[in-house]
C-alpha cells in the first residue's frame, strides 16, 4: 500500500507541474508584445496542457480521482529573459523528474506509465531546446536595438 502510495504522490507532483507551466506559458504567451515569442510561448503552453491531458487519463485509468490544482497566481510583468530562463528551467525540471518517475515506474511494473512519463520527459527537453532559441532570439534583438 505505501508503494502504491508513493508512486501517486510522484503521478500527482508532475501533474500538478504540468498544470502550472502549461498556465503560466499561456499567461506570458498573452502578455508577450512580441510575435515570434508568443508563439512559442503559446505553442509550448499548448503542449504541456496535452501533456497534462495524457498524464491525467493515465491517472484516471490507473483509478486515481482528478487531482484538484489551483491554477498559479498571475504573474507581475517581469523582463522577458527572466521568463524565459524561468521556462528554460521549468522544461529541464519536468524532464528530470518524469525521466526519474517513469523509470522507477518501469522497474516497478508499469510499463505504460514509465513510458508516457518517458514521452513527456522526451517532448519536455524538446521545449527546453526551442526555448533557447527563443531566449538567444531575444538577446539577439536586444543586442541589435542598443546598437542601433
Amino acid at each position: 500500500m505505501e508503494e502504491r502510495e508513493r508512486r501517486v504522490g510522484e503521478l500527482l507532483e508532475a501533474y500538478g507541474l504540468l498544470v502550472a507551466a502549461a498556465e503560466l506559458g499561456a499567461q506570458r504567451a498573452r502578455k508577450a508584445s512580441d510575435p515570434v515569442l508568443r508563439a512559442r510561448w503559446l505553442a509550448i503552453a499548448g503542449a504541456r496542457a496535452e501533456q497534462r491531458d495524457r498524464l491525467l487519463a493515465r491517472l484516471s485509468a490507473l483509478g486515481i480521482a482528478r487531482p484538484v490544482v489551483p491554477p498559479p497566481a498571475p504573474e507581475a510583468q517581469r523582463e522577458i529573459a527572466r521568463l524565459l530562463r524561468a521556462d528554460l528551467a521549468t522544461s529541464h525540471a519536468l524532464a528530470a523528474r518524469c525521466r526519474r518517475v517513469g523509470r522507477w515506474l518501469q522497474a516497478t511494473g508499469d510499463a505504460e506509465t514509465g513510458a508516457l512519463l518517458e514521452r513527456i520527459a522526451n517532448e519536455s527537453l524538446a521545449h527546453a531546446a526551442e526555448l533557447a532559441r527563443s531566449l538567444a532570439y531575444h538577446y539577439v534583438r536586444e543586442a541589435r536595438s542598443a546598437a542601433q
